[in-house]
């Protein structure tokens, strides 16, 4: 039988973890974990619980960043005045599961697990998120990009937690937007997920972030797509975006590939006029 723990600091935390290394789970929310458990997918030694750690719990903006506490709720978030001028991130927030869930579960828990159809995690991609990740021996910041090794696999070591996730703050003529695809309409996980980030500089895209959630084994960015909008005027933009499909989405066999393979440019569409949408607004 599993040893379970509550520290009351993170430092107590992340001791606890260096002991029992591989041998521990973090738990927060446990929207993702727990499952694991009960379905005894995973047999750990120790469960750490970490959710009533107040130093992990803030949105802060300082210097052109927004940061994110590890354990910031999505409830939380969505009532944050930071988080609400970020459309696309709201968006995402009110289509993940229910009321309950986001009471309780975290960005960070999500980003953790690796789950490949999380809706915040794949907005936050599309933001240029940065991990920063805490154990005993120090700090480390990973892009969120290169966070993921595959499905439910990255590169965050056993002992270490998701003290914060940090990007870029919105600027003027820049917009967020969000776009998902599930067969019911609320409390499904999503079967094509995009997230989109642009930068206007007059009539012409400057700069433009996108990602793909559900579609691969783990949450990618759409550099293809990103590279060649740039520099082009939103009608022709998303025009081509509506005729590409992205070269990073690589689709599984399943009931839904060929679902997939016909909406995917569509949903890239849509998020990204939504992006330009709310750019145009905040000239």
């Amino acid at each position: 039988m599993a040893e379970f723990f509550r520290p009351d600091t993170l430092q107590e935390a992340l001791e606890i973890l260096g002991h029992y290394k591989e041998k521990a789970v973090i738990v927060n929310g446990g929207s993702d974990i727990v499952i694991d458990i009960s379905q005894k997918r995973i047999a750990p030694s120790a469960i750490v619980y970490i959710g009533q750690l107040a130093e992990l719990r803030y949105v802060r903006e300082e210097k052109d960043c927004v940061m994110l506490g590890g354990n910031m709720t999505y409830r939380e978030m969505a009532q944050d005045p930071i988080c609400q001028k970020i459309e696309g991130l709201i968006t995402a927030i009110s289509n993940l599961g229910s009321p309950g869930v986001r009471a309780v579960a975290t960005p960070a828990g999500n980003i953790g697990t690796a789950a490949p159809a999380a809706d915040c995690a794949t907005m936050l991609m599309a933001l240029k998120s940065e991990i920063v990740l805490v154990s005993e021996q120090g700090e480390r910041k990973v892009p969120l990009q290169d966070l993921y090794l595959g499905r439910n696999r990255t590169v965050k070591h056993a002992d270490e937690i998701i003290r914060e996730i940090c990007f870029p703050a919105i600027q003027l003529e820049e917009g967020t937007g969000y776009c998902k695809v599930a067969r019911r309409k609320a409390q499904d996980i999503g079967k094509i997920l995009v997230g989109a980030r642009v930068q206007l500089e007059g009539d012409v895209i400057s700069r433009a972030s996108i990602s793909l959630g559900a579609l691969n084994a783990n949450i990618v960015r759409a550099f293809s797509l990103e590279e060649a909008v740039t520099g082009m005027k939103p009608e022709q933009a998303r025009q081509y975006l509506k005729e590409t499909f992205p070269k990073e989405a690589v689709l599984r066999e399943s009931y839904f590939k060929e679902y997939k393979e016909l909406t995917t440019r569509a949903v890239i569409a849509q998020a990204f006029s939504r992006a330009l949408a709310s750019a145009e607004r905040r000239k």
